[in-house]
C-alpha cells in the first residue's frame, strides 16, 4: 500500500478512536481570541509612525499616475455606473409602468443639455466595452508590453470618446 492510503487509515482509525472515548473531532482554537503582544506591536507601529508624520498607507495621491492604473479604475468605475444606471433605469420603469416612453417623451430639455445627456450615457458603456475587449486581448497572453499598455490605453479612450460623441449626435 501507499503512504497516503496507509496516513487515511491511520487519520481514521485516530479519528474512530477518538470519538468512541467522547473526544471532540474538532481541536479547540484559539485563533479568535485577543493577542496582547500582536496589539502592542501593532500601537508601537502606528505610534512611531504618527510621531514621524507618516500617512497611514501609501495614496494614490502620492504616486505618479499612470495609465494602466487610471484606466483600471475608470473600468471599474463605469462598470459600476452602468450597473447603477440600469437598477435605476429599471427601477423608473417598474415604477411607470405603462408610462415609461411618454413619460421619456414629455421631458422638455434642450438639444445642448440632450446631447450631453446622451454623451453620458453612451460613454461608460463604450468604454467598458472597448475596454473589456483589451482585458479580452490581456487574457490571449498578448499586450503586456509597456509601450503597447499605453498606446491600447490610449486607442480605447480614444475610441470610446470618438464613438460616444457619434452616438450622442445621432
Amino acid at each position: 500500500r501507499s503512504p497516503c492510503v496507509r496516513q487515511a487509515e491511520n487519520m481514521a482509525t485516530l479519528l474512530i478512536c477518538r470519538r468512541a472515548a467522547g473526544a471532540s473531532l474538532v481541536r479547540p482554537t484559539t485563533a479568535l481570541l485577543p493577542r496582547t503582544s500582536a496589539t502592542s506591536s501593532n500601537d508601537d507601529f502606528f505610534e512611531k509612525n504618527r510621531k514621524l508624520n507618516r500617512p497611514m498607507s501609501p495614496h494614490v495621491s502620492i504616486y505618479k499616475p499612470q495609465w494602466t492604473w487610471t484606466l483600471s479604475i475608470a473600468h471599474r468605475a463605469s462598470g459600476a455606473c452602468l450597473a447603477g444606471a440600469l437598477y435605476a433605469g429599471t427601477g423608473f420603469a417598474f415604477y411607470n409602468s405603462g408610462n415609461f416612453g411618454p413619460a421619456v417623451d414629455a421631458l422638455t430639455i434642450s438639444p445642448v443639455l440632450g446631447g450631453l445627456i446622451k454623451f453620458g450615457v453612451a460613454f461608460p458603456l463604450i468604454y467598458h466595452a472597448a475596454n473589456g475587449v483589451r482585458h479580452l486581448v490581456w487574457d490571449m497572453g498578448s499586450g503586456f508590453h509597456m509601450p503597447t499598455l499605453e498606446k491600447s490605453g490610449k486607442l480605447v479612450l480614444a475610441s470610446s470618446i470618438v464613438l460616444a460623441a457619434a452616438a450622442a449626435a445621432c
